[in-house]
C-alpha cells in the first residue's frame, strides 16, 4: 500500500495531514504534492513572490524527492518523493486544465501497490483521473467555505465534486463532519505530538520570566480578536504577552501597547520551549462559521505541554471543559488571567499531570492508526464484493 497525498507545501508549517502521513511512513511509501492552490493568484507582491517560490523550488529540485531521500530509511521522517507540481493553481478554463493534468502526470511517481489518495485540498478532485488509485480519502480540516483567501465559489463546487468521488471521508471536528454523507464519514479529531511537548524544554531567551506571561503561537490572521487583545494588555500593563507567528492579516492595533510582544514564526520542535514558561496561553479567536468549525492543532499542544489556557468560547474546547476556562467578555477573560497568576508551582504541576492524562490517547500515532483502520476495511469489504 502507498500513499499520494495532495496537501501543502511539505514543511512549510505542521499540518494534521503531516503529522498523521509522518506517523505511517515507516510502514508505508508516501508521496506527497505540494500545494495545488485554493485560489488563483493575484497581481500582487505576496502572490508573485510566491509564484517565484515555487518555479525556483521545481527549478532546483527533480520532480521526484532529492535522491537521499528516494530511498526510505526505517529513521527516515521525509516523505518516499516530494512532488513539485508544475501547474497553474485553481484553473478554470478547460484547456488549461488539460495542461495541468499533463504536467502533472509526467511528474507522478510510477504506481507501485494499491495506492491510498489522501486528498487534503478539494481542488484535488481535478487531478483524480490521473492517478491511478484504489481508494480515494478526502480529509477536511477547514471549513473551506469561510476560510479566508480562498476561491470560495470554486473550492465550494471542488469539495462538492470531490464528496462524490471519495470512499472515505474524514473531518476533524463535528461542525465539519455534518456537511457530508453519514454513510462515508468519519470524526478524526487532531492528534498530539506527546513526548515532544510533555518533555522538559529550556526557557527562551525571549521570555522575561521575572514577569506573569500569556502566550499564543499561529497564524496572526483575521480571526485573532486584536481589540480583546489590546484591552487585556493595557488593563494589564505588568504582563507580557506574547504572540508568535506569521502575520497574515493588518496588526497595527496591537503596536500600541507596550507589553504586546510580536514574535516570529519558531519551527514546530521549539513550540514545547515557550509553553512551558509561559504563565498560560490563549485562544483569543472571534466567533465566526470558521471558529465554530475548526479544531486547532495547538489546543491539544497546549494541554500536552501543561500550559494552563484559557480560551474563547467555541466547540473545539468543550470536549476540554474541566482544564480550559472559557471567557465570552472582558471582564471573564480578566478574572480567569488573574486566576492563572495566582497558581502556586504545585498547582500548575497538578494541573500538568491532568492534562497529560487527558491527551494520553490523542498522539498522531493513534490517529494514524486509526486512518489504517478504516483503509483496510474499505479494502476488504471492495474485495468481499469483488469476489461475490
Amino acid at each position: 500500500m502507498e500513499f499520494l497525498v495532495f496537501g501543502e507545501d511539505w514543511g512549510r508549517h505542521p499540518s494534521s495531514s503531516q503529522h498523521i502521513l509522518t506517523a505511517l511512513m515507516d510502514r508505508y511509501n508516501v508521496m506527497w504534492i505540494n500545494s495545488i492552490g485554493l485560489r488563483q493568484p493575484k497581481l500582487n507582491w505576496r502572490d508573485i513572490n510566491r509564484i517565484g517560490e515555487k518555479l525556483l523550488s521545481s527549478l532546483c529540485h527533480r520532480s521526484m524527492a532529492d535522491p537521499d531521500i528516494t530511498k526510505k530509511t526505517t529513521h527516515s521522517r521525509t516523505p518516499a518523493a516530494i512532488i513539485r507540481p508544475l501547474v497553474w493553481p485553481v484553473a478554470q478554463r478547460p484547456i488549461t486544465k488539460k495542461i495541468n493534468s499533463m504536467l502533472l502526470s509526467l511528474q507522478l511517481c510510477r504506481k507501485q501497490n494499491r495506492r491510498i489518495i489522501w486528498a487534503a485540498l478539494p481542488t484535488a478532485v481535478d487531478y483524480l483521473d490521473i492517478c491511478d488509485s484504489d481508494l480515494v480519502i478526502y480529509y477536511c480540516g477547514d471549513d473551506f467555505s469561510s476560510l479566508a483567501g480562498v476561491d470560495h465559489c470554486y473550492v465550494t463546487q471542488a469539495e462538492k465534486k470531490i464528496t462524490k468521488r471519495a470512499d472515505i471521508i474524514l473531518a476533524c471536528s463535528p461542525a465539519l463532519q455534518q456537511k457530508f454523507p453519514t454513510s462515508k464519514t468519519w470524526l478524526l479529531p487532531h492528534g498530539v505530538a506527546l513526548s515532544q511537548f510533555a518533555k522538559p524544554a529550556p526557557c527562551p531567551t525571549e521570555i522575561d520570566t521575572s514577569r506573569p506571561s500569556v502566550g499564543f503561537y499561529g497564524s496572526l490572521n483575521n480571526w485573532l480578536d486584536q481589540k480583546l487583545l489590546v484591552q487585556l494588555a493595557n488593563a494589564r500593563p505588568g504582563i507580557n504577552f506574547y504572540l508568535m507567528g506569521p502575520v497574515n492579516t493588518d496588526i497595527s492595533p496591537l503596536s500600541h501597547s507596550q507589553n504586546i510582544h510580536i514574535l516570529p514564526a519558531k519551527p514546530h520542535h521549539q513550540l514545547a520551549g515557550y509553553l512551558q514558561h509561559w504563565t498560560m496561553a490563549i485562544l483569543p479567536f472571534i466567533d465566526n462559521d470558521q471558529i465554530r468549525a475548526c479544531n486547532p492543532l495547538k489546543l491539544r499542544e497546549y494541554l500536552a505541554a501543561g500550559c494552563p489556557i484559557i480560551s474563547s468560547n467555541f466547540p473545539a474546547v468543550h470536549p476540554y471543559k474541566s482544564l480550559i476556562s472559557t471567557a465570552t467578555n472582558l471582564q471573564e477573560w480578566l478574572l480567569a488571567i488573574d486566576s492563572r497568576c495566582q497558581l502556586s508551582q504545585n498547582e500548575r504541576l497538578a494541573y500538568a499531570h491532568q492534562t497529560s492524562l487527558c491527551v494520553a490517547n490523542e498522539s498522531w500515532n493513534n490517529r494514524a492508526n486509526t486512518v489504517l483502520a478504516l483503509i483496510k476495511e474499505r479494502l476488504m469489504s471492495e474485495n468481499s464484493y469483488c469476489s461475490s
